[in-house]
């Protein structure tokens, strides 16, 4: 599901997800890995459960929270990857941001540079340098070129960067 108030782009409907190839690969991983966890979930319920005394049973229900945990990833992922389009950009112009795009920009007040990569909003990750589509910058610089100035408004405020360089 889309956040409010998230931008739907033009041929987008608003549950489709878009990713990268690798975003798509991590998540089907996750998925293999969290079906494994079904199993021995189950056998810890059921050793739980043999203790008859299930009024006060603290590892029966620690074990049947954390299989109702793992059941509800397993949809959350199954549900995005069913409506997920993996991104293609090798037939995208470039010079132009798009989703899956690596942008190269500099602030334009401290001449500092970063490299983030344009990802749908399941896969944003600042830590990794992988902005979403909706995040403030995200947002601006989506459809812009290299070469173009654009201005972001951030929680510190204002801030204006060059796009110096994108590549996919």
């Amino acid at each position: 599901k889309r956040k409010i108030g998230a931008r739907v782009r033009e041929g987008d409907t608003p549950d489709q997800v878009q990713l990268t190839p690798a975003g798509h690969a991590r998540l089907v991983k996750q998925l293999q890995e969290l079906k494994s966890e079904r199993a021995p979930l189950a056998t810890q319920i059921q050793k739980a459960a043999a203790d008859k005394d299930v009024r006060e049973n603290a590892p029966l229900e620690a074990a049947r929270e954390q299989l109702g945990l793992v059941e509800s990833r397993i949809r959350n992922l199954e549900s995005s990857l069913s409506a997920a389009v993996i991104i293609d950009s090798s037939g995208a112009a470039s010079g132009v941001v798009r989703l899956g795009s690596r942008v190269t920009v500099k602030d334009l007040v401290s001449s500092r540079e970063a490299v983030y990569t344009v990802v749908d909003r399941t896969e944003g990750n600042p830590l990794e340098g992988k902005i979403s589509d909706v995040s403030p910058i995200g947002m601006v610089l989506i459809r812009k070129k290299e070469g173009q100035e654009v201005e972001v408004q951030t929680p510190r405020g204002k801030t204006r960067y060059l796009i110096i360089k994108v590549s996919t």
